[in-house]
């Protein structure tokens, strides 16, 4: 055939792939998939994708399992090229029935009818999970700060136009009266933090930088309640994190994940 009438197709790297879906979260663990190494690998063939996805588990729970598969699905789909994504939930109890729905496009409600009767269920299920997330980063931003010496009464009185960061240097900066403050090794932890709390809806112009899970501000004289509950929720995820990895190490002892990307630390989220 000549050259002039080969059709050309576009050619997907795995790169790519990694690269789109490096922060797709297992949402009760608030950790990224990549990191966490649950993403066994990727292959790639001209436009087509394929990813194998791998849990602690055989009994993880399906709606959990669900929302990871068609996370990265819809990721993979919007990169540059790629004509269709299939991903492979491997070794689960529904693995078959889940690798199928978000490969055909169905919705867990279609797909599961017995385990949730709309899919706003599961949607109130993730942000469940989202607000924890954001607490979390919010109880690393606050530590950071009144390490710094700064009372209640300031952090308090924040706004969210207050907190900025640069990104590429790593360093997040407060406005104070007067003054600003420079926090270094921040600058990914605030985008995050700031991030969640704005696709939450928790965080708005104006409204004040340190909120709880409802978006109301910190009341006068119970910032150290606030804190303490914040480490609750730090520790809850700091713990099923462990477990969940020790379990998924102990599943898979010879797992060939793509450890390459795994190489933020806790600050980063």
């Amino acid at each position: 055939m000549p050259i002039h009438d080969a059709v050309s197709v576009p050619l997907v790297r795995p790169e790519q792939i990694w690269a789109a879906i490096a922060d797709v979260i297992d949402p009760e663990l608030d950790t990224p998939l990549v990191r966490l190494g649950f993403v066994d690998r990727i292959e790639t063939s001209g436009a087509e994708v394929r990813i194998f996805l791998k849990l602690p588990t055989f009994w993880c729970a399906p709606n959990f399992a669900y929302l990871m598969a068609s996370d990265l699905a819809e990721r993979a789909r919007a990169v540059p090229g790629v004509a269709s994504v299939q991903v492979q939930l491997l070794d689960h109890c529904a693995g078959e029935a889940i690798s199928a729905a978000v490969n055909q496009g169905l919705s867990f409600a279609a797909a599961f009818p017995e385990e949730v009767t709309t899919d706003s269920d599961l949607q109130e299920l993730r942000r469940t999970f989202l607000r924890k997330g954001f607490l979390r980063r919010q109880d690393l931003l606050l530590r950071r700060l009144l390490q710094t010496g700064l009372s209640e009464e300031v952090l308090r009185s924040r706004r969210l136009e207050d907190l900025s960061w640069d990104e590429e240097g790593d360093v997040a900066r407060l406005c104070l009266p007067g003054a600003t403050l420079e926090l270094p090794a921040l600058g990914k932890a605030a985008r995050a933090y700031v991030e969640r709390g704005q696709a939450l809806g928790l965080l708005r112009a104006g409204s004040s930088l340190f909120v709880d899970e409802q978006g109301e501000p910190i009341p006068a004289g119970e910032l150290q309640r606030f804190l303490r509950r914040l480490r609750s929720v730090r520790l809850s995820l700091l713990f099923n994190t462990a477990m969940c990895s020790a379990l998924f190490r102990t599943r898979y002892q010879h797992a060939s994940a793509e450890t390459a990307h795994n190489e933020e630390g806790e600050d980063s989220l």
